[in-house]
């Protein structure tokens, strides 16, 4: 318990150090002459931090791996307890740990394998057993006991072994974003000089002055700008008009990030602009709660980060009602804090399935259903993980994308199956829970989403589920949810 508790506390600290992190990247750009500077030290003080969590990750790694059956310490153990407890008292004791010793463990381990495997009283073994002790029968009882007593101390010895592991994982995913992010603060440079001259006078024009600004690249297509500005006088200044103005400067089209200020006014302030997307990408989700319950046990999510990446989550706790709608919203929560963080796809879910793992009291389970779509190239990624199958239409033509995976938290490794494809303009992807997915079947289903005419997402899932509910008689007999994301191509916009 006392490891445990260690572990918990360990991964409690990821996000104070992440945290850090995401701070050195967000205030590089706002300093001016220090800036500069500070890259160096952010990127060294993130690369001690992730030396650290790699040493501390092989210490767990080096530690023992959980017990499939009993060690030569557990037979051992075993039995000593019987014969403490059944032999002690019997006038033939010396006897049979005595000159006969070798014969008495033989016969012991027969019998001790004969009662792991379940077998009946009447096996050879047993018998074979009963002949050689006089007291047989109630030292295969004692045997039973302690038997049930040291499987009970194995499974829970176990168990903290995978608490062991799955905080060992995390602290290792850890270490690898600690180091692609000190990596990443190398990638953030200052305009050229001929640059930023050029959009320091551009600015002026609108009683804009621009103090700084520094360019960070991902990749060579898609780069992001920091622009610390104010305005010069009392007004205010949209930031996405600016947008416009730094576009034409630096020639690719700009816009203001998730999180970047609406309005420029008399303080500075630093702007994030990312690169547009040439895609865009709406929702629309439906619901119907089990009858008879009153919050459902299904969770979704639908959010897009600043690298022109759309994220759909779905996740089904085990059972209905409250309990499996806290299961279900944690692994929404995590699912979303860690690819906003920067964790990989296959980090997230590793993560996800071992803080499952990690929970002091019993092991909780849920589907996730997850579907991320790069809107520069309209590429898709879907995992699964005890989801139920995802559809995606194109015309008339539908593609049923299936899962074999068990949900998260089952196994101590994370069990997932990932699908790659690539969307057009138009397509709609359709993702249901299994209230919805196994209310019909699925060539009725199929032939609803077919029939379901209208190119709003809202109104898309909120016509299927009414049509599936109608077929039912209106009577939902598990919680009920359908995610519909349809992507579109920008138009009259240079991307």
């Amino acid at each position: 318990m006392v490891e445990f508790v260690a572990a918990a506390l360990i991964v409690s600290g990821f996000w104070v150090i992440l945290e850090i992190g995401r701070a050195l990247l967000r205030e590089a750009p706002r300093e001016e002459a220090a800036a500069q500077a500070a890259v160096l030290p952010g990127r060294e003080y993130m690369e001690r931090y992730a030396q650290a969590f790699w040493q501390l990750a092989e210490s767990y790694q080096a530690m023992p791996g959980k017990k499939e059956h009993f060690g030569d310490e557990e037979v051992e153990h075993i039995l000593a307890q019987v014969r403490e407890r059944q032999c002690s008292q019997c006038p033939k004791e010396e006897d049979c740990w005595g000159e006969r010793y070798y014969e008495c463990c033989r016969q012991l381990y027969g019998c001790l394998q004969a009662v792991e495997e379940g077998r009946e009283p009447g096996s050879r073994e047993l018998l074979e057993f009963q002949e050689f002790c006089a007291r047989g029968e109630e030292l295969i009882g004692a045997m039973k006991e302690a038997f049930l007593r040291e499987r009970v101390d194995l499974m829970w010895s176990n168990r903290l072994l995978e608490q062991r592991t799955a905080a060992g994982e995390q602290i290792q995913d850890t270490a690898e974003l600690l180091k692609q992010m000190a990596e990443r603060l190398y990638q953030l440079q200052g305009l050229r000089e001929k640059d930023l001259r050029k959009l320091e006078k551009e600015l002026k024009y609108e009683k804009i002055q621009c103090r700084n600004a520094w360019i960070f690249s991902r990749d060579e297509e898609h780069p992001e700008v920091y622009v610390t500005m104010r305005v010069t006088d009392g007004s205010s200044v949209q930031a996405k008009d600016v947008g416009g103005i730094i576009s034409e400067v630096l020639g690719f089209r700009l816009v203001p990030a998730r999180d970047c200020r609406l309005t420029i006014r008399r303080e500075y302030d630093t702007f994030h602009y990312v690169t547009d997307t040439r895609y865009q990408m709406f929702c629309g989700i439906a619901r119907m709660t089990k009858k008879g319950e009153l919050v459902s046990g299904d969770s979704f999510a639908f959010w897009q980060g600043d690298c022109g990446q759309v994220v759909m989550s779905l996740a089904d706790g085990m059972g209905t009602g409250a309990e499996a709608c806290r299961e279900s919203e944690k692994v929404i929560e995590l699912l979303e804090q860690f690819l906003d963080a920067g964790f990989s796809r296959d980090t997230a879910m590793r993560m996800i399935n071992s803080s499952m793992i990690l929970q002091d009291h019993m092991r909780i389970f849920s589907t996730i259903d997850l579907c991320m779509v790069d809107l520069y190239n309209g590429s898709c990624s879907m995992v699964k993980a005890g989801a139920c199958a995802t559809c995606l239409k194109r015309g008339e033509e539908l593609e049923m994308i299936t899962c074999t995976a068990l949900p998260a938290g089952m196994l101590q490794t994370a069990d997932y199956e990932t699908t790659q494809r690539q969307l057009l303009a138009g397509d709609v992807i359709i993702m249901m829970t299994d209230g919805a997915a196994d209310a019909l079947p699925q060539e009725q289903l199929e032939d609803l989403i077919r029939r379901v005419a209208t190119d709003n997402a809202r109104e898309y899932a909120r016509r299927l589920l009414e049509q599936i509910l109608i077929r039912r008689q209106f009577e939902a007999r598990d919680d009920m949810t359908v995610l519909v994301g349809r992507i579109w191509e920008k138009k009259g916009e240079n991307n």
